[in-house]
């Protein structure tokens, strides 16, 4: 005598309710995992961003109090115009090549080279830099020199701020070594980037807290919208220092206009 199977079939009723369910389970553990990605990149680019402040108050031990010269974007990473770059000159205090070695080697930093110079949030993976067209993931803030007079730098001793005042930033994936407010614009890491602040700490900022006057971005909410990137005048009032302004890009008043 043959024994009646026990199988079950799913009914039509039965699948229209399991399939939604499934598919909502589904899309919750995509989220799920897409979200623990992200935390984990973000937690790697963070963790970038204190090996570079570790550099950065190194070679300010050793250069009287200065930080390096911030990079000329128009000029290759090897050029005697960029002996003094960051780029360069950062790199050995935390035992990295020097960002023109690299480039001579051929393996410049891109998204997929997992280092210190790479976001891994970055989505360019696509690009092929040259020595001359380079390509960055990080970059020195720009108001650490003398409005006008890239040769002439500020004492990391005159930051009013320390603690608030922002060095080193990461870079929307171009060819410049050098941001400002108006011009980080990058939000890689859930609406924020993470930032060097000139007392060596790293840490994360919301785009709306760091943003200015922006060119070529998304648009800057008020207030900060309404504070130019080179205005550092102002007082309580307006402008970089004024009383609203939670991180600052200069690292004093009057800084833009200042002498050295």
């Amino acid at each position: 005598m043959m024994k009646q199977s026990s199988k079950h079939a799913f009914t039509l009723t039965e699948l229209l309710v399991v399939a939604p369910v499934a598919l909502l389970l589904g899309t919750m553990l995509f989220a799920v995992s897409h979200d623990a990605k992200q935390q984990l990149q973000a937690a790697a680019c963070l963790n970038n961003m204190r090996q570079w402040g570790l550099g950065f108050m190194l070679y300010a031990n050793d250069h009287q109090d200065y930080f390096p010269f911030d990079g000329a974007y128009d000029d290759p990473p090897c050029v005697a115009a960029n002996a003094q770059a960051w780029f360069n000159v950062v790199p050995p205090y935390i035992g990295q090549k020097p960002l023109c070695q690299l480039y001579r080697a051929g393996t410049p930093p891109t998204p997929l080279t997992k280092s210190v110079w790479s976001c891994p949030s970055a989505t360019n993976v696509t690009v092929q830099p040259t020595p001359t067209n380079p390509y960055f993931m990080y970059s020195m803030n720009v108001c650490w020199h003398e409005e006008g007079n890239t040769s002439v730098h500020f004492r990391r001793n005159r930051a009013t701020s320390p603690s608030n005042t922002i060095l080193f930033c990461e870079e929307p994936e171009d060819n410049f070594p050098f941001t400002s407010g108006a011009y980080d614009f990058v939000t890689r890491h859930f609406g924020g980037s993470n930032f060097v602040f000139a007392d060596g700490h790293a840490g994360w900022i919301a785009f709306t807290n760091f943003c200015r006057q922006t060119f070529g971005g998304p648009p800057c909410p008020s207030p900060l919208g309404a504070i130019q990137w080179n205005l550092s005048t102002g007082g309580n009032t307006f402008g970089d220092w004024a009383t609203f302004v939670p991180y600052h890009w200069w690292p004093f008043l009057d800084a833009s206009s200042a002498p050295q």
